[in-house]
């Protein structure tokens, strides 16, 4: 029995005569709402659903939480702004961007909208509540009476179920501060039936300052606040809830369930819920927090993935069950190809298990209303997006065996969408080829039966009009023939055409790219000879040196450098400060991270030169990956903070070095067995390895490794440096004249900021 079904007839069972339930889930506002928080959303929601199928009455309640303090700073926020309202109700503080009554109903909408996206309607299959007014409209004012009536008891529960002890004059309650506002920083120190005293406690917590005020007030009507653990059991009785599940947290031995089912029950006279604890969904292998800031948004997932898509991988899983989830890698073609089969299987197309039809109709928005249609596997339209000139349209007919409906095309142009999208920002190397325009410089070095190979292979296509697997079985049969290895065979396929030696299925592969350029293509292979070498020449100047080693793999690495001396390099300074902040504000990090050419570019240099760019990332990759993420920008001193703000702005790899401890020319070079270096962070030198880019003075010296990765902690620039060496280098994706700009534009920041004199200058323009 699937899952949901299970747990809908244990609810049943524990319910008997029961003909309505109410159900109920919430979620604080703290933040933009990370995709983990889903979970529960779904799971509740494929409950309501299977107990109204069943014939019950539901109402599905969702509490977004707006009355808890805000106690933690996201990093996207600016700082300065929100830190005054640090403590106060998350309702009572303002928007981060015009247009919405609050902080908590800018982050609610946003969320609200992704719920009802995934097909729980507002006012349908679920009603939206807000903890402020529920506070307001004095329902929990019984409860608080009780709670207050009753600390005593409260404390004790604490201490047995948690061992957490409150001092004997603690209270279950904080109230709103009548001369700050803020709830966080309160301490109720007495009740009288009727109103509390209370002080506003400057030191009570760490993440706000109370203002001192003492007062007494009445804690009815959206007064007083709750701590969570008796909140939680006041919720259950004051909403008269049936079915409430939690995460994996909340339910730990001596937990936030624990603690609320016990006051419940022996203070409080109510009925604990049907509870369903279940598990993180983990993002990359790791739980996030929304008012840290801390992995993806529901709404960056929801508008990644289709709903249908997120559905089924929130409930593939029981709920004690674990869900990973990272769109990085295969994980995306696979969750497609697990949706694809439980949807053949649901339609009798293929033998398969109950339980994944069952998981199939809870995944659908309109699940009494399932349309079939053709899912064409996702991979293979990955595939087909990078052909030129392909029509994706008629080669999805081709794979369904005839004509697409409306619905067809919809669900295509759905994968060709999400397919884009992850073929740029998530796929892994094998899946991601470019068919090569020109005669690409590996298909030189095939071998004559590689040759031979591709010649019986454009003869074939000759023949006649293939299709995709009636061609794999004949080159199959061409490969049998030849005394090639299946891995050698295929390899001069794909470096014929790509350049590199892997690649899509062969035969469905060739058969959808144009026939006369593939027989040309092949025949061109082999027959071709290679033309003679390019004799290849260092570049030498005075400062700076290329070897021949170097260009030959990088033949167009633009550089502009200078000598500066006479510097006052500082900690930090306020116009420096402003100019970043001013700098920064109109650059769209995200925007750059998915479409700077200069950072792809830099990634794939580190590739040639043999060092993975996701482990070890290129300087202005991994400044730009920081920013996306809402960060700050480094404070180191300075210097540094300018010429970091240049590789921002530019996207353009700069480094400075302390002028004092070079011997000059310094040599762009790769790195020999045995050379060692020691990083701004490293407390030892460690080795290099073999082949990886580096700078290194006259001694050998290594100033940089992985061609701009990480500096030297030997010429650290600090703020007792007085004289630099610096440089920016660019790529083949710049040109001379754009460093040379983002060059002039660098100094002109050091000697505006940090004083000095400009000793000398140079460049070197590497074609």
């Amino acid at each position: 029995m699937f899952w949901v079904d299970q747990i809908t007839e244990e609810i049943v069972k524990a319910f008997p005569g029961k003909k309505s339930f109410l159900i109920r889930d919430e979620k604080t506002l703290s933040g933009r709402v990370h995709v983990g928080s889903l979970r529960g959303v779904v799971i509740h929601g494929v409950i309501a659903q299977a107990l109204r199928e069943r014939g019950f009455t539901v109402r599905y309640i969702f509490e977004l939480n707006d009355a808890d303090p805000m106690d933690g700073m996201p990093v996207y926020l600016d700082k300065e702004k929100f830190l005054p309202h640090m403590g106060k109700p998350l309702k009572d503080i303002p928007s981060p961007q015009p247009g919405f009554k609050n902080y908590a109903e800018y982050f609610g909408e946003e969320f609200t909208g992704v719920i009802e996206k995934m097909g729980f309607r507002a006012g349908k299959e679920i009603e939206f509540v807000r903890a402020s007014d529920l506070y307001a409209k004095g329902i929990y004012n019984e409860w608080i009476d009780k709670v207050l009536a009753h600390p005593d008891q409260v404390r004790r529960i604490y201490k047995e179920v948690s061992g957490s002890e409150k001092e004997e004059e603690w209270n279950p309650l904080q109230v709103v501060c009548e001369k700050c506002g803020k709830v966080g920083t309160t301490t109720v120190t007495g009740f009288d039936g009727k109103m509390v005293d209370y002080v506003c406690d400057p030191a009570k917590v760490k993440w706000a300052v109370g203002c001192g005020h003492r007062g007494r007030i009445s804690p009815y009507n959206g007064r007083g606040k709750l701590p969570w653990k008796v909140e939680w059991a006041v919720k259950w009785n004051g909403n008269h809830v049936d079915v409430e599940g939690s995460g994996k947290d909340h339910n730990a031995a001596g937990g936030s369930h624990d603690v609320a089912t016990r006051i419940v029950k022996e203070v409080l006279g109510g009925q604990v819920p049907f509870n369903i604890p279940y598990e993180f969904l983990l993002f990359g292998g790791a739980k996030m927090s929304s008012s840290k800031g801390q992995g993806a948004t529901a709404k960056e997932v929801s508008d990644l993935i289709p709903p249908e898509l997120l559905r089924y991988l929130m409930i593939s899983k029981q709920p004690n069950q674990q869900v990973d989830f990272n769109p990085e890698g295969e994980t995306i073609p696979r969750l497609y190809d697990k949706h694809d089969s439980a949807a053949r299987i649901y339609f009798g197309h293929e033998e398969g298990a109950e339980d994944m039809k069952r998981l199939y109709h809870f995944s659908q928005l309109d699940s009494a209303h399932v349309r079939e249609m053709f899912l064409p596997r996702f991979s293979r339209i990955a595939f087909l997006l990078q052909i030129p000139h392909v029509d994706i349209v008629k080669e999805t007919e081709k794979l369904k065996g005839g004509a697409l409906t409306a619905d067809d095309i919809t669900e295509l142009e759905s994968r060709k969408a999400l397919g884009g999208i992850w073929l740029r920002d998530y796929a892994p190397d094998v899946f991601k080829f470019e068919i090569q325009s020109a005669f690409p410089e590996r298909a030189y070095d095939l071998t004559e039966d590689q040759k031979t190979f591709l010649n019986d292979i454009a003869n074939l296509l000759a023949q006649k009009d293939w299709q995709g697997e009636e061609l794999h079985s004949a080159i199959h049969a061409l490969r049998k023939k030849s005394p090639l290895q299946p891995v050698d065979a295929f390899s001069a396929v794909y470096i014929a055409l790509l350049g590199r030696t892997s690649g899509p299925q062969a035969g469905w592969f060739l058969e959808a790219l144009e026939k006369s350029f593939v027989i040309e293509r092949f025949r061109e292979a082999a027959t071709r000879q290679k033309p003679a070498e390019k004799i290849i020449q260092p570049i030498k100047t005075k400062y700076l040196e290329i070897t021949a080693e170097f260009r030959k793999s990088f033949p167009s690495t633009p550089i502009c450098g200078a000598i500066i001396k006479n510097l006052k390099i500082e900690k930090t300074n306020p116009a420096v400060e402003e100019l970043k902040k001013r700098e920064l504000s109109l650059l769209d990090f995200e925007k750059i991270k998915k479409t700077s050419e200069i950072l792809d570019e830099y990634k794939a240099m580190y590739k040639l030169f043999g060092v993975d760019p996701t482990k070890r990332k290129p300087s202005p990759v991994a400044l730009v990956d920081r920013l996306a993420k809402g960060k700050d920008l480094y404070t180191v001193n300075t210097l540094v903070d300018l010429y970091n703000l240049a590789v921002l702005k530019y996207q353009i790899s700069s480094g400075a070095f302390n002028l004092d401890v070079l011997q000059f020319p310094v040599v762009l070079r790769f790195a020999q067995k045995g050379e060692v270096f020691q990083g701004l962070d490293d407390d030892k030198p460690k080795p290099l390895d073999a082949g990886e880019a580096i700078y290194a003075d006259q001694r050998g010296l290594v100033i940089a490794r992985d061609f701009n990765y990480r500096d030297s902690l030997k010429t650290a620039i600090t703020e007792d440096t007085k004289n630099i060496f610096i440089f920016l280098d660019g790529n083949a994706k710049t040109s001379f004249d754009f460093v040379q700009k983002a060059f002039d534009e660098t100094v002109g920041w050091i000697l505006k900021f940090c004083g000095g004199t400009l000793e000398d200058t140079f460049q070197v323009q590497s074609h």
